[in-house]
């Protein structure tokens, strides 16, 4: 399964992504990181839901990575604005 870096987060998809999928999957990585609402839109067969579940699980992966990390590495805990999973939920709408 191919894996791509979107955004400096790894996002695996089921299949070789077109241009305008990794445009799709980089706008909805971008809306999770700065927990703002997002409205995207693509022509019908452009495989917009598994672009959405794809980016959307990739991120939370990456997020809960960076969680597991801060929570085990004292001096990160420390840190103000540490990452954590009880941030903001965003909202997508797509069609």
């Amino acid at each position: 399964m191919p894996t791509y870096s979107l955004d400096g987060i790894p996002v695996e998809f089921p299949y070789e992504a077109y241009d305008c999928q990794l445009a799709y999957m980089s706008s909805v990585i971008k809306a999770l990181e700065a927990g703002s609402n997002a409205l995207l839109e693509s022509p019908t067969g452009t495989g917009k839901t598994l672009c959405l579940l794809c980016a959307a699980l990739g991120w939370r992966r990456y997020r809960q990575q960076l969680a597991v990390e801060a929570r085990t590495d004292w001096e990160k805990q420390a840190e103000p604005g540490a990452p954590t999973l009880a941030g903001v939920c965003p909202r997508i709408w797509y069609s």
